[in-house]
């Protein structure tokens, strides 16, 4: 996906989203999360607070096209998380990772996805893990920029990436393929 996070941020604001990008990929995979799969209007009904019908500009569909392929690919190892890039500050960088973990639960909760104790440990283990990320507003130094800050907030990404499809997985197993579902009829 080689869509600016600044073009991502400029076509929901023009679609009249009150998300950052980070919040509505957010949103997206916890929908993924939470119901299995979820369609683009379904998507683009809970990044706008109106009920208006609206087609998805071309990076939001990229967006969207992006995480379904990457959650449903069998050889994926993880998905690319929508942050902003680097050269911009630590703390504007944590921040959006904060807001997309807030995003996830959002989704997972609107979707009605599993109660935590139906969850397998591992997926139970990853929802823990994006609420404890998500909780972290509270607890951050917004002048924090040390390297190993940076280090930190890297593995939590690259963490996040894999996990993510760990969860996903554990939630909604892959449907393995037989000869006899392949037989037409």
């Amino acid at each position: 996906m080689s869509v600016s996070y600044s073009q991502l941020a400029n076509d929901l604001a023009d679609m009249g989203a009150q998300l950052s990008p980070s919040e509505a990929q957010g949103v997206l995979i916890g929908l993924w999360l939470g119901g299995g799969r979820a369609s683009e209007t379904q998507w683009c009904a809970e990044l706008r607070d109106d009920d208006a019908p609206q087609a998805l500009p071309a990076s939001l569909k990229a967006v969207f096209n992006a995480v379904v392929l990457q959650i449903t690919t069998a050889d994926n190892l993880g998905l690319t998380l929508v942050l902003p890039d680097d050269d911009v500050r630590f703390s504007d960088r944590l921040f959006a990772l904060i807001e997309f973990a807030q995003s996830i639960l959002y989704g997972y909760a609107i979707a009605r996805g599993p109660a935590l104790k139906l969850l397998s440990p591992e997926a139970l283990e990853v929802f823990e893990d994006i609420k404890a990320i998500a909780e972290l507003d509270s607890q951050v130094d917004p002048a924090a920029d040390s390297e190993e800050d940076e280090i930190n907030l890297n593995e939590i990404m690259d963490y996040l990436s894999a996990a993510l499809i760990v969860m996903y997985i554990s939630l909604h197993p892959p449907v393995p393929v037989t000869e006899a579902s392949q037989r037409s009829h």
